[in-house]
């Protein structure tokens, strides 16, 4: 018997063990757990879950679990959880408030013995403050989706796996005649028969997780019609990333369609006034200078199809060199920015590279709701030629002007010069006259005396040079008198005598004779050739001398350098009965466009260096008035040749 007090603590030993066991769980769980008996008292409480500050001695034993959970409680709650358990034998979930801890969910349960009779009631507490502040989020959210969802003016529907509606907005209701109870639950209805393939298709690139953007389609109202609509859809997914259902938004572009109809018509008509205009149209971007649409005529103008302009820069259309390059068509486009409209002239160039002039006036202006730049473009070269040609007649009058100027100040001239003029031929010719007498004279007196100086030349040399002085005074008189003749006849316009009888050969001689020193200026490489025997021709000397000088002197002045030539020659063809001048230069050439004129009166390269325009002119005149003609070959770099042919011995009037 002794032995038995020492078995009992031994056999205890285990469940005091599973008893600590568990109450170090209880300990370490962080939600309240407490088991209240029929009296509502707290048997046991781990004093977690926010109560762990509660008063000691709240926590005695016997202290009821209203007392000791609900502050400033005196009684069981009105609608007790305990009670409930006790009463039914079941567990109750509920939440209640908590002045002290807040929310709580609590989980009470009944705690049986051997017979199966609740005895007492447990209790698990947990704070729910978290989970009711994220509920609360998410049904403001819901209400914020909803609010916009509601709000939309574009329709918007749900739809589950089984194409069933799930979501209906007013705005669908209103743009589709469906009220939300019709609408929900069943089937897709605003389904046209043609586009049963279509939805197919897309539910199928939903399934696959692809959305859809504005895809325009249609779809049925209510009472048949059907919709143009502007359709995106996207998947609804679950969190393990599977398809729940389809979204769907749609809005109604019925009006936009309209007004892109309405654009469309109206876009045919600007094409048909902007491809009707008589001057070219170009649109620019302003910011870079590309060209973004040219009307018809700009195409028929410049030569290109609209498609290949519209990949050229604007460079490509200009002459390309200053001032009508990329950078300066830049320049007059940025200008529309600060003043609204100006007109300029540019030099164009078309596609076979051919430059023309036109007239631009440029502007800017809002097309399509973007600042863009217009330019106007007419094609002015006629006109540009017109006012060339005025500009030359203009001239051509103040030359003539100049020239009758010139022509009076001529016969005055003539006039003052004739009379010392014949003083000097009437003197030098009667010295001519009596120089034998007076050399016979001279002569004898250096045969008694010897050698003697008439100046600083003595007598044997002077006596070989007085006769040719002499008589190259009265050659020079005589040729005053022809040049002063030449000058009245010039200032009178009236015709002098071609009736004489002239030897080519000496026409020229005299024309080298007067242009010796300009020989000697322009050329160490000068040539005269001519053929003997060569006929004469009736003509007028002077005036075919005025011809060879005139050519000569051009010939000279073309020369770039002394170490380049000119030829003067002369022969006759007897086959077509014409004495042929020939003046070949190695000068600097003259180019086709000009060579066409240089016969035309005041035409020149020289009116820099004082040229009129004339010289040519009058030689051909001349020439004509002779019965002959005058021709000219060049090419640019290696020189020209001049002919002049004249009949032999035609009888003029």
């Amino acid at each position: 018997m002794k032995n038995v007090p020492s078995e009992r603590p031994a056999s205890r030993r285990p469940y005091a063990t599973s008893r600590k066991l568990l109450y170090n769980i209880l300990q370490a769980l962080p939600a309240l757990v407490s088991v209240i008996d029929r009296e509502f008292r707290i048997v046991f409480s781990n004093w977690r879950g926010g109560f762990e500050d509660a008063a000691p001695a709240k926590r005695t034993k016997g202290l009821h679990c209203y007392q000791a959970y609900f502050p400033d409680r005196n009684r069981k709650c009105d609608r007790c959880h305990i009670d409930a358990v006790f009463a039914s034998g079941k567990p109750v979930i509920t939440e209640i408030d908590n002045s002290r801890v807040g929310p709580l969910e609590i989980h009470a349960f009944p705690i049986f013995d051997e017979d199966g009779t609740v005895i007492m009631a447990g209790e698990y507490m947990r704070n729910i403050s978290a989970r009711r502040q994220a509920e609360e989020s998410l049904r403001d959210a819901n209400q914020v989706l909803e609010a916009i969802i509601n709000a939309s003016p574009l329709a918007i529907i749900a739809l589950d796996h089984e194409v069933n509606l799930t979501l209906w907005n007013p705005a669908a209701e209103l743009m589709f005649g469906w009220t939300r109870q019709e609408a929900l639950g069943r089937p897709y209805l605003i389904i046209p028969e043609g586009r049963r393939d279509e939805v197919m298709e897309n539910i199928r690139c939903l399934n696959e997780g692809k959305a859809v953007r504005a895809m325009e389609t249609c779809r049925m109202h209510k009472d048949g019609t059907l919709i143009d609509v502007s359709l995106s859809t996207a998947p609804m997914l679950n969190r393990d990333g599977d398809t729940i259902g389809y979204m769907a938004i749609f809005a109604d572009i019925r009006e936009r369609k309209r007004a892109q109809e309405a654009l469309r018509e109206s876009e045919a008509n600007y094409r048909t006034i902007f491809d009707a205009a008589n001057d070219a149209t170009f649109v620019f971007d302003p910011e870079n200078g590309d060209m973004l649409d040219v009307n018809l005529k700009m195409c028929e103008m410049y030569g290109y199809s609209r498609e290949q302009v519209l990949r050229l820069n604007v460079e490509a259309l200009s002459a390309g060199v200053p001032p009508y390059t990329y950078d300066d068509v830049l320049r007059k486009i940025w200008k529309t920015r600060y003043d609204k409209s100006h007109m300029f002239e540019w030099l164009a160039k078309d596609s076979s590279g051919r430059m023309f002039w036109v007239e631009v006036n440029m502007k800017g202006a809002v097309i399509g709701g973007e600042y863009r730049v217009l330019a106007v473009v007419r094609d002015i070269t006629e006109r540009k030629a017109a006012e060339e040609e005025n500009r030359k007649m203009q001239e051509r009058l103040r030359q003539m002007d100049k020239m009758a100027a010139i022509g009076t100040l001529a016969s005055g001239i003539a006039h003052e010069i004739n009379n010392p003029n014949n003083f000097i031929l009437s003197n030098s010719q009667f010295i001519a006259d009596i120089w034998p007498d007076i050399n016979r004279i001279l002569a004898h007196y250096a045969e008694e005396n010897g050698e003697f100086y008439l100046g600083r030349l003595p007598f044997s040399e002077a006596g070989k040079f007085i006769p040719k002085m002499l008589e190259g005074l009265v050659e020079g008189s005589h040729r005053i008198n022809g040049i002063v003749t030449g000058l009245k006849d010039f200032a009178r316009q009236e015709k002098t005598s071609i009736a004489q009888t002239v030897h080519i050969n000496r026409v020229v001689e005299a024309a080298l004779f007067m242009l010796q020193n300009q020989i000697r200026k322009h050329t160490d490489g000068f040539q005269c050739i001519l053929a003997e025997n060569l006929p004469p021709l009736t003509g007028s000397f002077q005036q075919l001398e005025q011809v060879v000088v005139n050519l000569l002197m051009n010939a000279l002045q073309a020369l770039p350098g002394r170490e380049r030539g000119v030829i003067v020659s002369t022969s006759y063809v007897q086959s077509i009965g014409e004495v042929i001048i020939k003046i070949r230069d190695e000068g600097v050439g003259i180019p086709d466009e000009v060579r066409d004129a240089i016969f035309d009166p005041f035409f020149t390269t020289k009116l820099d260096t004082g040229g009129t325009g004339l010289g040519l002119s009058i030689c051909f005149s001349i020439v004509k008035e002779h019965g002959g003609i005058i021709e000219c070959e060049s090419e640019p770099g290696k020189g020209s040749i001049f002919l002049v042919r004249l009949p032999v011995n035609q009888n003029r009037k």
